[in-house]
């Protein structure tokens, strides 16, 4: 039972592309990494890239990625299981960076399919014409 993550196509310029010191090709396994630390950091990047340059969230250092999350949510209308997803996400992240014995993914699969199922969420909700992503509040 192998779960997949697809990494980001909007990184690629053809089929195979060398970036940040590996090869990613337009579905790639979650398992060749075998690190932990590698596999939630280049998520959380091109998530944070996917926010910035598709969702017009903010950059900038001072700018966290739950700013961004926020600022997409309310510029595009994120569902709150999108959101829950991606707030999943940059937690396991910044717990995994910041704190001294939290080292290893606790759920390594589940990890996993949030960040496929947001992926895909992201890029359908890029991919609705403009006039569905209007917000009134």
């Amino acid at each position: 039972n192998e779960q997949v993550i697809r990494l980001p196509t909007y990184i690629h310029t053809s089929i195979n592309t060398f970036t940040m010191g590996a090869i990613f090709s337009s579905t790639t396994s979650y398992k060749q990494y075998t690190n932990d630390f590698e596999l939630v950091i280049r998520v959380t990047k091109d998530l944070e890239h996917l926010l910035e340059s598709g969702f017009g969230a903010p950059r900038g250092k001072t700018v966290g990625l739950h700013d961004k999350i926020t600022a997409a949510e309310e510029s595009h209308g994120l569902s709150s299981g999108t959101v829950t997803k991606l707030r999943y996400l940059v937690t396991i992240r910044n717990k995994l960076v910041h704190e001294h014995d939290f080292n290893k993914l606790p759920d390594r699969a589940g990890f996993a399919k949030s960040y496929d199922s947001a992926e895909k969420e992201l890029k359908a909700k890029l991919s609705d014409p403009p006039s569905s992503r209007c917000v009134i509040s």
